[in-house]
């Protein structure tokens, strides 16, 4: 029966040859992903690597424009209403007159 010793000795040769079959692996596959990413034109959004948004912040979602005036101006309906609407809807004209779509 093998002691301690010898165990805990072919557990560290087993390791470092798990490591070097690991490290041979590794290379291998990651030329070809390198090849098949060059071959595909794939970007790293396309993969999920994107630009993330900073660490502790949420990822902001563009909310789509709502009113809208003959002058151009917009809102999301979202928010304190602007200045432009508050202005239109105390001359006697109605939010429905601005809602788009």
């Amino acid at each position: 029966m093998a002691t301690y010793q010898e165990i805990v000795q072919k557990i560290s040769e087993l390791q470092k040859q798990a490591e070097e079959i690991k490290a041979r692996e590794q290379a291998s596959v990651i030329a070809d992903i390198r090849q098949k990413i060059e071959q595909y034109g794939l970007t790293a959004d396309d993969l999920g690597f994107g630009s993330k948004p900073a660490p502790g912040k949420k990822a902001t979602r563009k909310v789509p424009v709502r009113y809208r005036d003959g002058a151009g101006n917009t809102w999301t309906g979202r928010g304190k209403r602007p200045g432009w609407l508050t202005q239109a809807l105390a001359s006697g004209k109605n939010i429905e007159d601005f809602l788009i779509g």
